[in-house]
C-alpha cells in the first residue's frame, strides 16, 4: 500500500464499479495517483441499502484534489471515444477506454 493511501480524500462517488475503475484508469494516465474504495461492496448489492457511503468512490491525495475534479467533470461532460490498442506485453486486443490490459495488467504505452 502507499505511503500516500492513509491521508487520501474521496474526490469521486462513481455510479458503478465499472465506471470507477474506468475514471481512476483515466486520472492514472494524467498522473494523478488514485484509488478506488468500496469494492468490496459491490457484491452486497441487494443486502444493504445503496447510498453515496456504499457505491464505489475514487480517491486521490489532498494535493490533486482539485485537479482531479476537473478532469473527471471534463470527461464526464465529454466522453471520449478512443481506439482498441495491442498490448505490448501479451498482445492482447484491448478496448480503448482501457489503460491497463485486462490479460497481463501491463500499461498502455503511448498516446
Amino acid at each position: 500500500m502507499s505511503a500516500r493511501t492513509p491521508s487520501m480524500i474521496q474526490a469521486y462517488v462513481a455510479n458503478s464499479l465499472a465506471q470507477a475503475h474506468l475514471i481512476k484508469g483515466f486520472l492514472d494516465a494524467e498522473g494523478i495517483f488514485a484509488v478506488v474504495r468500496g469494492e468490496h461492496l459491490v457484491g452486497l448489492a441487494g443486502e444493504i441499502p445503496i447510498t453515496m457511503d456504499t457505491l464505489p468512490s475514487i480517491w486521490v491525495g489532498p494535493e490533486d484534489r482539485e485537479r482531479s475534479r476537473r478532469l473527471i467533470d471534463e470527461a464526464l461532460r465529454h466522453p471520449q471515444v478512443q481506439d482498441d490498442w495491442t498490448c505490448a506485453g501479451c498482445g492482447e486486443s484491448v478496448e480503448g477506454q482501457f489503460t491497463e490490459c485486462w490479460s497481463c495488467g501491463a500499461n498502455k504505452v503511448g498516446d
